[in-house]
């Protein structure tokens, strides 16, 4: 089962799931990027979410131990993902599935990360979460120019550097997803 923590200053999520949830999602990342149609740069960005899965059940990343009221739960693994470079992989995951004949597995792990990423934003950005999250829905990762942008605004953050702690990161937030939706990119 996939579930989140919130990142301090709005920056992003630590994407936590059990050993089966994310190696499910390792493969389905994989499978997609090898077979989508839309996915043009096969080692590029969109691998990176396979990459950071894989770190985490590896357990070169956050390990998560039960609580102890609870251990059934079990012991849990997490890698911190930056909201900006999430979303896209997300959208191109879910639009890479339209083009591709998949399995129920490939299906419900893809929902259950679209799932936990609504649930984030909504937890992160309040008020403001049902705007970002349509747009994010209307992102178009087609667009090789969007994976640029991503890796020029801190793409490269979410493999072990720290994210940008910037105050006014909401704000940025909101004007890179509407620049990624916009039919021409802002500079």
């Amino acid at each position: 089962m996939l579930s989140y923590s919130l990142l301090k200053n709005h920056a992003g999520i630590l994407l936590v799931g059990d050993h089966t949830s994310l190696t499910w999602l390792h493969e389905v990342v994989h499978e997609v990027n090898d077979r989508s149609p839309i996915v043009i740069d096969k080692e590029g960005s969109f691998l990176g979410l396979a990459y950071d899965v894989r770190k985490a059940f590896e357990r070169q990343r956050e390990v998560i131990q039960p609580p102890k009221h609870s251990e059934e739960i079990g012991v849990r693994y997490g890698v911190q993902i930056l909201w900006p470079v999430l979303l896209l992989q997300q959208r191109l995951l879910r639009q890479s599935l339209a083009f591709l004949s998949h399995t129920a597995k490939t299906q419900a792990i893809s929902y259950a990360l679209e799932a936990v990423i609504e649930d984030a934003l909504r937890e992160d950005f309040g008020a403001q979460a049902e705007q970002i999250i349509g747009l994010w829905q209307r992102l178009d990762p087609a667009q090789l120019e969007v994976f640029d942008m991503i890796d020029s605004r801190g793409g490269s953050s979410a493999h072990g550097r720290r994210p940008n702690e910037n105050p006014a990161l909401r704000s940025s937030f909101q004007a890179s997803i509407r620049c990624m939706t916009a039919s021409t990119l802002c500079d």
